[in-house]
């Protein structure tokens, strides 16, 4: 419309360049072609600059900039992202976390019948509900406890083959422990699902407010009632070997703003000063 209304009065060439000039310091403006590329690793969380003082979604104050909180998919090559507050580009990096291959006993696990499956698809549909149940009355500190004190046995995002056949990306931990072990909550959170699930045995979901959500699977026991606050450092249940497992450990899952990100940063030592920075 801009360059219309300087065509239609227009005498000779000299006022349509100078309108295509200005449409074009205008669209260098919107797009700066010398607008930073910021790389982010895939399955990160990350605190970056917007472009002003108001924002969506997650915004915290560090060092006198304001900065919003993303969180990075997993992705399988390297992509190139937008987001409305932030100027200038983003690039998910992928990162090769290898392979995992596990053999699963009971088979009747890993080739499904039809009511295996059918259920299986209800349990999912229930868990996607509560990722959307968001408590407005939390913040989250971002600050991570560790929810059990046995080591990593399988990290995120590596490849998972199940009895040699290629299944989902593992986008979780897997922690050591023994049945009856304690797991407890590494931030304060509502309980926004429990249940015995066909995939994850005994699992419990936290809403830690602002789109941030922590599940724990194959639990032996859930001690945390539905709909309850949880305080940080409270216990949630027992290291169980329920639903389809090798052995018993906690699968651990940390969701924020739908993207499933790594949790093996988040308990870090100094991962929220890292955050910050």
């Amino acid at each position: 419309a801009f360059c219309k209304t300087f065509r239609w009065r227009a005498i000779g060439g000299s006022i349509k360049v100078k309108c295509y000039l200005k449409v074009l310091l205008l669209l260098t403006f919107i797009n700066p072609m010398n607008a930073e590329t910021l790389t982010f690793k895939s399955g990160e969380l990350a605190a970056v600059s917007i472009s002003g003082e108001d924002g969506s979604g997650t915004l915290i104050k560090s060092n006198s900039q304001i900065k919003k909180i993303l969180a990075f998919p997993f992705v399988a090559s390297d992509q190139t992202i937008t987001d409305e507050d932030i100027v200038g580009t983003m690039k998910i990096e992928y990162i090769n976390f290898g392979e995992s291959r596990i053999t699963i006993a009971d088979t009747s696990k890993v080739n499904l019948s039809v009511s295996d499956q059918q259920r299986a698809n209800r349990e999912a549909l229930l868990i996607r509900k509560a990722l959307s149940k968001n408590d407005s009355t939390l913040t989250p500190s971002f600050k991570f406890m560790r929810p059990v004190a046995g080591i990593i046995t399988s990290p995120y995002g590596k490849q998972r083959y199940i009895n040699g056949q290629k299944r989902s990306v593992h986008l979780a931990l897997d922690m050591n422990g023994k049945t009856g072990d304690p797991i407890i909550a590494p931030l304060k959170g509502r309980v926004v699902l429990t249940g015995d699930f066909f995939y994850t045995g005994n699992t419990v979901i936290l809403s830690h407010g602002e789109g941030l959500y922590t599940s724990y699977a194959h639990m032996d026991e859930i001690t945390a009632d539905l709909g309850k606050i949880i305080q940080q450092g409270n216990q949630i249940g027992t290291v169980g070997a329920t639903g389809r497992v090798t052995g018993p450990h906690l699968h651990w899952t940390v969701y924020f703003n739908g993207n499933k990100i790594n949790p093996e940063w988040l308990i870090e030592e100094d991962f929220l000063e890292t955050l910050l920075q």
